[in-house]
């Protein structure tokens, strides 16, 4: 069925073997040709360049599979992990979520700007309260002080009304001056889109928030990347906020509105990475009480909207890491011979 010499299969017409034209009954000693016997006795294939072998280029030989490998890079990967990882996503979402409520509640629902004012106050006093706390952690770590009590006391003893007053007086003049100067270019940012239409400003708004969510700069909050590189997503929070400004009543409510953006989506991000670092159970406290704000936000707003919310920020946190876990299993990554070459580095010294 077979020809010896090539493995070709013969079919029922030939009478001879294709490839070598050796007769189908002959065999190595009746009839064999001379290519035949120097095909079954050339020297083995050697993997060099430098040297010329009888062979194609493209020659494979027995072995070529035996340095196969399959997933060596491969790491297991722990559930609970990565829904630690994913709530950087849903506290953004919330976030977000949170920022379009109030403004909703302050344009649309008749919900009084002290409000808005004090939600303002609360996450800035909040963002300030939790890096203080942080900063007071980290030095009481590093100092090698027993108790946290013995160490606030040891520092209580340093600080100076003149430090105190110096310290509070330009974080007062900090603020001052960015509040002033929202508050200057409210009329400004009122007016700029005013002309646009109600449904072009909800489309446009609905787009750049997508576009913010999907390109904002996970790993930063999650401590992996050292430097922000959301800006994409910072500026396209920031046009939205100027966009929702032109919907206002009030010079006041749209200076409100961008300290509430400010604080959210140029901030927050900071503040959530430095927690992320220092705790992490902290840090998914702090991520509950966000998403319970937004929820309940959306409540007051709408029941549907709150439930999606809560279905979406649950598929996140949960489903999602239990897709990537099942799917995990089928992932079949070959390494072998065909691959390019990796240089690598040598540590040790070489002598000159």
């Amino acid at each position: 069925r077979f020809c010896p010499w090539d493995g070709y299969e013969y079919k029922a017409s030939d009478e001879m073997c294709p490839l070598c034209e050796t007769g189908r009954q002959q065999s190595l000693y009746c009839g064999g040709k001379q290519e035949v016997l120097h095909r079954l006795l050339l020297p083995p294939w050697q993997r060099v360049l430098w040297k010329h072998q009888p062979y194609q280029d493209n020659h494979t030989d027995a072995t070529f599979l035996d340095e196969l490998i399959t997933n060596a890079n491969f790491s297991e990967y722990d559930f609970w992990r990565i829904v630690r990882d994913s709530v950087a996503v849903s506290q953004h979402c919330a976030a977000t979520v949170v920022f379009l409520a109030m403004f909703c509640l302050t344009n649309y629902r008749g919900v009084r700007l002290r409000w808005m004012l004090l939600m303002d106050l609360l996450l800035g006093a909040a963002g300030c309260g939790a890096m203080l706390s942080i900063a007071c952690y980290r030095r009481w770590r590093e100092s090698g002080v027993p108790t946290l009590t013995a160490f606030l006391v040891q520092e209580a003893r340093k600080v100076t009304i003149v430090s105190t007053l110096s310290a509070l007086s330009t974080y007062l003049r900090i603020c001052f001056l960015f509040l002033t100067a929202i508050y200057t270019l409210s009329p400004i940012l009122r007016t700029l889109t005013q002309t646009i239409s109600h449904d072009t400003v909800a489309a446009m708004t609905i787009c750049f928030l997508s576009l913010h969510l999907f390109s904002h700069d996970y790993k930063f909050v999650n401590g992996i990347d050292k430097s922000f590189g959301g800006s994409v997503a910072l500026n396209a929070s920031m046009f939205v906020s100027v966009l929702l400004t032109s919907r206002s009543a009030s010079n006041l409510h749209v200076a409100l509105i961008m300290c509430c953006a400010v604080e959210i989506f140029a901030l927050a991000p900071r503040v959530f990475r430095q927690v992320r670092l220092t705790s992490e159970t902290a840090y998914c406290i702090c991520a509950f009480f966000l998403f319970a704000l937004a929820l309940f936000l959306l409540q007051t707003l709408n029941t549907l909207l709150a439930f999606l919310f809560a279905t979406v920020i649950f598929g996140i946190t949960f489903v999602a890491p239990l897709t990537f876990m099942y799917i995990q299993r089928f992932k079949n990554h070959i390494n072998g011979p065909w691959d390019e070459a990796v240089p690598t580095k040598r540590h040790d010294k070489m002598g000159r």
